[in-house]
């Protein structure tokens, strides 16, 4: 389902996106394989090939490197600019305007791997103990991680993606599990204590996933205000999940004739046509469905520069019936966006099959009233 609407709509070509999501995941694969080194080298596991020492030399060097590409994500995600996140959103959690407690849960993350890294460098300053006492924090600031990338990201439904957040958690799980297991410096009860808290992460870990970011609907649920799909109008659009819409809110939907009761989620069918490109190099491809049981027509139209075979989404138009407005994400096999008429706006989730050869959809689409 995912590859059809990738192939027809494409990405687009902002190379700041593209190097933010790429970060984002190399740098929760290294942070899990910095945790994981460190609990081998805590737990003193050795061989002939494998001294301690090298767990941590590699341990310390892969840490910083984690650290440092965390740094490219940040000034990446700053210097796209597409929504409005800054240098202090980066360091001081839950203030950003853009999806504020999963971008907060990364500042938090970020600032607890920040004082293990600062202080394991001034650890013969500090002392041993005080040291000890802020490298827990690196085991708090794992689980936090995983969750900021499942909460403020794009892609966490693509198959790629979705094995790259399986991998790290059975990784993590089963080291610190061993550690637990085999740990004879600490009492029972401590490490019994400790594998009941970790099953606990781990559950509320896996139901976030299912019932957040893995279901549908998530570009919508995750927290961008209404005010900022407002302020964001009228800026180019880009194929990522970000906003930009005229929305006025609204507590209800507006009256409009053939537009079903809000909320509603049902069957959507209809054709995908794509133009071939135009003077200026643009191509159009416009997907025209009809919902189950309702009157009112929904077009999206989606325009920009041919790319990869697709389109790369430069500008959208969206209407369903009278209402008209904007595409505010393309994330993968979903497709968000915000209508406005006279009385109100509406917010849909568009979760759609694509056959391009043969020109038809097939999905589901959900609506709610914008509040």
């Amino acid at each position: 389902m995912m590859a059809a609407l990738v192939a027809t709509v494409g990405h687009g070509s902002t190379a700041l996106w593209y190097l933010t999501r790429a970060t984002g995941l190399v740098s929760l694969i290294l942070l899990s394989a910095t945790v994981v080194l460190g609990t081998v080298a805590s737990v003193g596991w050795t061989t002939d090939r494998w001294p301690r020492f090298l767990s941590q030399s590699v341990h310390r060097n892969l840490s910083l490197f984690c650290v440092a590409l965390i740094g490219v994500h940040v000034v990446s995600t700053i210097g796209d600019g597409y929504v409005p996140i800054g240098l202090a959103d980066v360091v001081i959690p839950f203030r950003s305007p853009y999806r504020p407690i999963w971008v907060g849960l990364g500042a938090l993350a970020f600032d607890m791997l920040l004082a293990v890294a600062i202080t394991s460098g001034l650890r013969r300053r500090i002392g041993v103990a005080a040291w000890r006492g802020v490298h827990w924090l690196a085991y708090a600031c794992w689980p936090i991680a995983v969750v900021h990338g499942l909460g403020s990201g794009s892609d966490a439904r693509l198959p790629g993606a979705t094995l790259v957040f399986v991998v790290c958690t059975v990784s993590v799980t089963a080291a610190v599990a061993w550690r637990l297991a085999v740990g004879r410096t600490r009492s029972v009860s401590w490490r019994l204590g400790g594998a009941v808290a970790g099953a606990a992460v781990l559950l509320v870990m896996a139901a976030f996933a299912v019932a957040g970011p893995l279901g549908p609907g998530w570009s919508h649920r995750a927290g961008t205000s209404s005010a900022l799909l407002a302020q964001l109008s009228g800026a180019a659009t880009t194929s990522y999940s970000g906003a930009s819409t005229s929305a006025t809110p609204s507590t209800s939907p507006p009256p409009t004739a053939g537009i079903p009761t809000t909320p509603f989620d049902t069957s959507v069918s209809g054709t995908v046509a794509t133009t071939p490109p135009n003077a200026g190099g643009d191509s159009e491809v416009t997907l025209t469905m009809q919902l189950a049981n309702t009157t009112a027509p929904l077009q999206v139209r989606i325009i920009g520069p041919s790319e990869n075979g697709g389109v790369a989404m430069r500008r959208s138009e969206v209407s369903f019936g009278a209402l008209t407005g904007q595409v505010t994400a393309l994330d993968g096999s979903s497709i968000g966006a915000v209508v406005n008429g006279p009385t109100g706006s509406l917010s849909l989730t568009m979760n759609l099959s694509l056959d391009p050869g043969a020109g038809t959809l097939t999905g589901q689409v959900s609506g709610s009233a914008v509040q």
